[in-house]
């Protein structure tokens, strides 16, 4: 029996919770029978239970509030932190007024309003996936993005936000009209970085925050005028296009030294994926998928003489499956296609991207009336043949506006789907006849599984019809339902250097890039245009580019930037393994970029290592390098290692290097001289970096030794810096021997 206060699980019968000691069980004050949440009367003797205390949304455990599916969510993909730097959007909310209606209402009435409020924000954060962390007096704190990872993090708050701002905009309406009070509410929001700490079993949980993260945020409520959203830039810069703003201005906030960017929120606006918002920004030229689209056109000659096919273009997040598909409908003009696309939050909502390619496939508008999209789709389907109107009832159900008979909803649920599937088969079917269709299909890793088992018929059915199904996938279809559907994979690799330099170019017209700009770009997003584009984006809003002899060059140590939406797309990627991948990924983060299988494996805890491993290669993160006994490995990015090892806590990243280190040692006893580079390097990043000194005097000998002269003075230089740190790690004649090495060694590269 859980207690309705705190969550505490109690045994049955309890009265009182033996946890927080409030009432388990509200009971009937007339004659003691036990009562339900929320009843009116006791069903024992009819008395009014109009005085018993409901436990508030404030006083309630975040279990208790929360939906038992995302609670489920949060519990299996959170549980494993024990602390980690999480790059989230924090919303605060604040009732506005809230003092006049204490003293306009008798307190009873009063809670009744406010947890009103309390629940129209609760339910539209949790509808996008986001997690009240602590109520604030009148409002509420929430986060998106931790613990359950989203890279869309930014677009969920504010889509909550503006829900809350419409749905308690109604509120205040109603309360003005039948009772005279004034109520407000404002919102702030930014993004940034936040330490999350453990969740407990109640979903409790702590977290402290990173910077100006949650500090900002709050600062933007605090200045946004009543019944307004105010938001931080970065906020604007992840959301824009997405949704509209308008522009403050610099803000002087209390608790930041500089004025700060802030935008007023004022709605959705028009671009609805990351390929729209890139190609609003500028088309970057399209490189380095010539082969694909010529089998992409191939394809589409044989659709037009009936030979239908089902083709899916898969490759990892940003490779440019959407761009393709993009580049193929743009160049070949084709007149008769619609789109749709599976959402991560829409997982379970059934025959979600059918709703969207069917609204579009009979031109009906996504805010329609349901009297409308009934008259269209009839209209629609009369037209194609009289006959197909007897399917518009199913294929309403389908569209996501319930219009079945009671006979049919009386159907078996087998019988049910076979029928509803039947009834858009026809009629893209009969649409086909008229004209060869195209049908776009986005992300099917977040397909629902209705529509997954749609879609596979389709693509059966496609074959005898002038029908092309084109999708899109970060995973390969194998194991899923699509599989059996003789659905064709096209793989996307990474792009070449010279399509890459061609893309940086593009992005710092008129001028040209330098060649380093092209190597850094080209090393550190490894061929995937997505990166391309967000590391020199990111280059230019934190103004590291600078024009240097007619080309843009990059600022020296600007070059290890991780821009917020490749972090954050990394990051959803990660939080979504079992807890023991993750602990696989963060011990090979910190073992580098490229690691020897057998030290991954000597640095395992885990006894589901060889299952982990395997699955962190299926899903793109690391590679193999080589097999056999110097087997080795390397992450597939150099960003994924940076963004795993930086979102490590300083104790547990230091932690992670001590093991290193002492791995290696016991790996390599008598002959660390073997590997004296590495060892200085984790013992260095460690909770114990005077443990260094000996190795970091051993790499440079080996480095002198084959006249790596400006190695040698890095290790010397740390030596000394530890000596400095740690006088009594090394006597004065071996510092001043340190002092007299660097001397000769700075003398013979030319330096005074």
């Amino acid at each position: 029996m859980n207690c309705p206060a705190c969550g505490q699980d109690n045994r049955e019968g309890a009265r009182f919770c033996n946890a927080c000691g409030r009432p388990v069980e509200a009971r009937c004050p007339s004659c003691g029978q036990g009562a339900l949440p929320g009843a009116r009367f006791c069903d024992g003797c009819g008395a009014a239970l109009s005085a018993l205390p409901l436990p508030r949304p404030t006083e309630r455990a975040p279990l208790s509030y929360t939906p038992h599916h995302l609670a489920e969510k949060i519990l299996t993909e959170g549980r494993a932190l024990r602390g980690e730097r999480k790059e989230v959007t924090v919303l605060f909310v604040d009732a506005q007024g809230s003092t006049d209606l204490a003293g306009a209402l008798d307190p009873e009435e009063f809670h009744g309003v406010m947890d009103g409020a309390f629940q129209l924000m609760l339910d539209a954060v949790h509808r996008w996936e986001g997690t009240v962390n602590q109520f604030t007096g009148d409002g509420i704190m929430a986060l998106f993005g931790a613990p359950i990872a989203h890279e869309d993090h930014v677009r969920r708050a504010l889509h909550a936000a503006l829900e809350i701002q419409r749905g308690l905009g109604e509120y205040a309406a109603a309360l003005r009209r039948d009772k005279g009070l004034s109520f407000q509410v404002r919102l702030g929001l930014n993004s940034g970085p936040v330490v999350v700490g453990a969740i407990g079993d109640d979903l409790r949980m702590d977290y402290t925050a990173q910077g100006l993260t949650t500090n900002l945020a709050a600062r933007m409520q605090q200045a946004a005028d009543p019944g307004t959203i105010l938001v931080a830039g970065p906020t604007y810069r992840l959301g824009e296009g997405y949704f509209r703003f308008r522009s403050l201005g610099p803000l002087r906030v209390r608790g930041v030294a500089e004025p700060v960017d802030a935008y007023v929120l004022e709605g959705e606006g028009t671009v609805l994926s990351r390929l729209e918002a890139s190609l609003r920004r500028g088309v970057s030229p399209f490189r380095g998928r010539e082969a694909e689209l010529l089998a992409l056109g191939e394809c589409w000659e044989r659709v037009v003489k009936a030979q239908g096919e089902a083709i899916c273009l898969v490759g990892e997040p940003g490779i440019g499956k959407s761009r393709l598909a993009y580049e193929f409908r743009r160049s070949l003009g084709i007149p008769d296609w619609v789109e749709g696309a599976a959402l991560s939050h829409a997982r379970s909502a059934p025959y979600f991207v059918f709703r969207q390619l069917l609204r579009q496939l009979a031109g009906i508008d996504a805010d329609a009336d349901l009297a409308l999209t009934r008259d269209q789709l009839h209209r629609r389907l009369w037209d194609l043949s009289p006959d197909l109107a007897a399917h518009a009832p199913c294929i309403l159900f389908v569209m996501g506006t319930s219009c079945e008979s009671a006979a049919q909803q009386a159907r078996a649920p087998d019988e049910r789907r076979d029928q509803l599937r039947a009834a858009v088969i026809s009629w893209i079917v009969a649409e086909c006849k008229r004209s060869p269709k195209l049908l776009v299909i986005e992300d099917l890793q977040w397909l629902d599984p209705s529509s997954e088992e749609l879609l596979r018929h389709l693509a059966l059915e496609a074959r005898g019809l002038p029908l092309m199904l084109l999708m899109t996938s970060r995973l390969p279809l194998a194991g899923t339902k699509l599989e059996l559907g003789r659905v064709r994979e096209l793989h996307l690799k990474a792009l070449s250097a010279e399509d890459v330099h061609a893309l940086v170019d593009a992005q710092v017209e008129p001028y040209p890039a330098s060649g380093r700009l092209r190597r850094v770009v080209a090393a550190r997003s490894e061929g995937n245009p997505f990166f391309v584009e967000e590391l020199v984006r990111a280059f230019r809003e934190r103004g590291d580019l600078v024009l240097d002899h007619g080309a843009y060059d990059i600022r020296e140590g600007a070059e290890g930037v991780v821009p917020a939406t490749i972090s954050a797309l990394i990051a959803s990627r990660i939080d979504r393994l079992p807890a023991s991948a993750r602990e696989l990924l963060a011990d090979a983060a910190v073992l580098g970029t490229e690691l020897p299988l057998a030290h991954l494996r000597a640095l395992a805890r885990s006894d589901r290592f060889e299952e982990d491993l395997a699955l962190v290669e299926r899903r793109g993160f690391i590679d193999r390098q080589a097999e056999g006994p110097v087997a080795s490995l390397a992450f597939r990015h150099v960003l994924t290692q940076e963004v795993v090892h930086g979102a490590l806590l300083q104790s547990d990243r230091q932690a992670r290097h001590r093991r290193a280190a002492e791995m290696l040692e016991q790996l390599y006893r008598g002959r660390t001289e073997e590997v004296c580079d590495q060892l200085a390097h984790h013992w260095g990043q460690s909770d114990r970096r005077v443990q260094a000194l000996p190795y970091l005097m051993t790499a440079a000998d080996g480095a002198v030794a084959v006249g790596a002269n400006q190695e040698a003075i890095g290790h010397l230089q740390a030596a000394l810096g530890l000596t400095t740190e740690h006088p009594a790690a090394a006597r004065k004649d071996e510092i001043d021997a340190i002092r007299l090495k660097l001397a000769g060694l700075h003398f013979v590269v030319g330096e005074r």
